[in-house]
């Protein structure tokens, strides 16, 4: 059975620890921090004693301003994704050469949240309101492509334990640099016309090079399973 996304209003009180998480997380890669301090300014310059009191007072106060919005938003994404969801999730099965997800739904919150966290266990992830239509079907495309990557990442490397599927892992670099090649391939494209791209750290990396090369792989006439191998052991070699 064809999974799929469906988007739902975010509890206030995930809302609440989605933003808990996002100020204390140490990544320069992500740096969440930033954005949710850009997204919630009161924040700033607040003492430790007082962080997580005042993050939920602000979290609450802009959740209850925005809930409108966010119904209205989780049945706009809703009609924007249900028009290509089966095409898509046929698309990224065939393209990975892996079966469908063991789930009917993909569970996507809607909340008032800068950064868009994904859940492997639960196949579920988060995003926020406002975004454009391009923007919507572009992060869902990632978030859900990372769930069928991660199933046939671990046929290929069984010994890879799944703690290293998570930041500050080669798995998780090597997930998170391969939406720019996958969601830009001519297989994708044909389904939705939008441009996937990786954080902006990976392709400093090198000057561009090591994305640039992955590329290169991915175009390459070889199996599925052949360019994931390929590249996690170039992109190894080059960040070991």
């Amino acid at each position: 059975m064809i999974p799929k996304v469906i988007f739902k209003e975010m509890g206030i009180e995930e809302n609440i620890e989605i933003i808990k998480w996002a100020y204390f997380e140490d990544n320069d890669t992500l740096d969440v921090n930033s954005y949710t301090l850009e997204y919630f300014p009161e924040l700033k310059d607040i003492s430790k004693d007082e962080i997580y009191k005042k993050i939920e007072e602000v979290v609450i106060k802009k959740y209850q301003e925005y809930k409108d919005i966010i119904q209205k938003e989780v049945k706009r994404y809703n009609s924007i994704w249900n028009s290509i969801n089966d095409k898509y999730m046929d698309a990224i099965s065939k393209y990975l050469n892996v079966s469908y997800l063991e789930t009917k739904e993909i569970v996507a919150k809607v909340g008032v949240i800068a950064v868009f966290p994904r859940y492997l266990d639960e196949l579920s992830f988060s995003l926020g309101i406002n975004l454009k239509e391009e923007e919507l079907i572009e992060t869902t495309a990632h978030e859900v492509l990372h769930f069928f990557w991660f199933k046939k990442f671990k046929e290929l490397f069984p010994l890879i334990p799944k703690d290293e599927y998570e930041s500050p892992y080669l798995a998780w670099i090597y997930s998170e640099i391969i939406v720019d090649p996958i969601l830009n391939s001519k297989e994708i494209k044909d389904i939705i016309e939008v441009k996937g791209k990786a954080y902006d750290s990976f392709y400093e990396l090198e000057d561009g090079k090591i994305i640039a090369n992955l590329r290169e792989i991915y175009k390459e006439n070889i199996s599925i399973e052949e360019k994931i191998e390929k590249g996690y052991f170039y992109l190894k070699d080059k960040l070991k």
